[in-house]
């Protein structure tokens, strides 16, 4: 459907039926100004000349609508081509409007970079000789920064962290991943970038043509230009839930569309599914294991349709899980370091493949309030493929920067930790992790005698704080259970985003960390990265279904369209799976010091004889 109010449509002759008017030799000027009309009134012939793209005319109505209007948005489904669409507007704006100044930013400078990168793909592509032209300098690539100059603008990325970008100046922000935005952030810091207007050298020369017309009575106030509003902020996203602040913007800007009145800026939005695509632009094998799952199933709504949904059909609600994270500004917020006497939980799914499209090696760090004993989401780690001894440096980071009381592992990779044992930097600091014998599942006065084990076991100085957890079906349902029943009755939190938080950004921007042991290019990036693991492990969790099999055993699994996929970039679990076991680690820890040790339990019934 394609719908535009009457308040935006233009009373105005084609542009193309005007040069149609046109006959014999044209003066220089006249010819430079028509030929210019042409190219920016159709957008598809004009690409394809300079690039060597051919537009489909859904990207070519889309590019018409963000250089149109102050505020965009763009809701596609994944393989809709956001991220191309976004680097053919930045070569058009630039080339069409001298002197722009493109910010790109998203929740991480990786995704920043990544828009950037394409274009510079698109710039020397083979076709791309005139577009060549344009960007007629190299990029210049920092790793705080990228960027670009253009017919006297820029085309910039950078990161959202840091006193950096709040002194940054733009006329066009074009922001990637707008879901995982904080709207602090968004308000606060982003929509002040467009507050000087791109032409304001123009703007004021005329003003003072027009004070000194006033002054000798030549002029009439009233007839002072009227300049319009030329700054731009661009949105894409996929669809999410409604209880997030993209959907709160996405029906914001759709009650503007709809309403009669006409503000002082107007608005545009796309929102595309894979059904709007054009047959060829299709991977149709990836739609039908898509399907698998049901073309109602609310993941396959959110990635393929662009539909948004209320999260109320998952395993693990993702609105009591939203209900269960820190609002920005508060605290606890995403950890690099750890906080002076607080005390944590980690848990391991190892994986040992090199593969890209492997399970990730995750690991999940809990701190555990001292007051409640409840856990809250800090650290996370997530690693498709990668080597053995980066997960390895990556351990001995968090076991040197958080005060770890105890390390659930799962049984089937517990070598991992003889591996760090076996390591330089462990040998070296004089850390050997040793093992605890202790059966988590066991039930009643069995149960009890775990616990009393696990807390005479416990040994922080002798760095015996380990325990090997089977995944046993028996396993499963209860940690699952438990860790649902933790979300649904807030018992575990996920920390707000350090990002969004001047004053905790500072404090951790300053903290001494070995980035060496992280592969992080600096501290922004590894603080950016626990801002979006923290999302991306509720995201899991949202997508857990819960089958039982004909015995009754149930089975915690993703959806079957996504377990099928070998993309790199496919679905996971494995964060969702050690948030599970660090929560049944925690529950552990909890329950082994609050056990009362003058309780003693009798196993047999003392009998008296006469």
């Amino acid at each position: 459907m394609w719908y535009c109010p009457e308040k935006y449509k233009k009373d105005l002759n084609s542009v193309n039926d005007q040069l149609l008017t046109l006959k014999g030799p044209l003066e220089d000027k006249e010819a430079k100004i028509s030929l210019a009309k042409f190219l920016a009134s159709n957008l598809g012939i004009t690409t394809e000349l300079i690039s060597g793209i051919k537009l489909a005319p859904f990207q070519e109505i889309t590019l018409k609508g963000m250089m149109n209007r102050n505020f965009s948005m763009c809701v596609w489904g994944r393989g809709c081509g956001k991220t191309f669409i976004a680097s053919v507007f930045c070569f058009l704006q630039c080339i069409f409007n001298p002197g722009t100044k493109i910010l790109i930013a998203g929740p991480t400078f990786r995704t920043a970079r990544f828009i950037f990168n394409n274009l510079e793909k698109l710039v020397n592509s083979k076709g791309a000789d005139l577009l060549q032209q344009a960007f007629s300098v190299k990029p210049s690539k920092r790793n705080d920064q990228f960027e670009w100059s253009i017919n006297g603008g820029t085309i910039t990325a950078i990161p959202l962290n840091g006193d950096k970008i709040r002194g940054f100046r733009a006329n066009i922000l074009l922001l990637d991943e707008f879901l995982l935005l904080p709207e602090e952030l968004v308000n606060t810091v982003l929509m002040p970038f467009l507050v000087a207007p791109q032409n304001m050298k123009e703007r004021l020369e005329i003003r003072q043509a027009e004070d000194d017309l006033i002054s000798k009575g030549h002029m009439k106030e009233e007839e002072r230009m009227v300049f319009e509003n030329n700054s731009k902020m661009i949105a894409l996203s996929s669809a999410s839930y409604t209880f997030e602040n993209l959907y709160k913007t996405y029906k914001d800007w759709t009650n503007k569309i709809y309403s009669d009145e006409l503000g002082d800026a107007d608005y545009f939005i796309s929102q595309m599914g894979y059904e709007a695509l054009p047959e060829e632009m299709i991977d149709k094998t990836v739609i039908e294991e898509a399907q698998e799952g049901g073309s109602s199933h609310s993941s396959f709504l959110r990635e393929y349709c662009a539909q948004f949904t209320d999260g109320s059909d998952s395993y693990f609600s993702a609105k009591k899980m939203h209900e269960c994270t820190i609002p920005d500004g508060e605290h606890p917020t995403t950890l690099i370091k750890g906080e002076s006497g607080s005390r944590y939980i980690l848990g391991i799914d190892p994986s040992f493949s090199n593969s890209p499209s492997s399970d990730f090696f995750a690991m999940s760090l809990l701190e555990i309030d001292n007051d409640t004993g409840q856990g809250t989401l800090v650290h996370s780690y997530a690693v498709a493929g990668g080597d053995l001894k980066d997960h390895i440096n990556y351990m001995f980071y968090l076991y040197t920067n958080f005060n770890i009381e105890l390390i659930v592992i799962d049984n089937a990779g517990y070598q991992f930790l003889d591996s760090c044992n076996e390591s330089e930097n462990f040998i070296n600091a004089g850390i050997n992790l040793k093992f605890i014998d202790f059966e988590s599942t066991k039930e009643g006065q069995d149960y009890q005698k775990q616990l009393r084990k696990l807390k005479r076991d416990l040994n922080k100085t002798d760095h015996k704080i380990c325990f090997k957890q089977n995944f046993t079906s028996d396993f499963l349902r209860k940690a699952n259970e438990h860790l649902q029943a933790s979300i649904d009755h807030k018992k575990i939190w996920f920390a707000s985003r350090t990002t969004a938080n001047g004053s905790a950004f500072s404090k951790q921007s300053n903290q001494r960390v070995n980035l060496a042991l992280t592969d992080c290019k600096n501290i922004g990036e590894l603080i950016e990265t626990q801002d979006s693991l923290i999302y991306a492990t509720k995201k899991q969790c949202a997508l857990v279904e819960v089958k039982s099999t004909a015995k009754g055993t149930q089975t915690f699994d993703l959806p079957q369209h996504l377990k099928r996929s070998t993309s790199a970039h496919r679905a996971r679990k494995d964060n969702y799976t050690t948030l599970m076991l660090a929560n049944w680690g925690l529950k552990s820890y909890n329950e082994s010091l609050n056990l009362n040790e003058n309780e003693i339990n009798f196993t047999f019934l003392p009998q008296m004889y006469q």
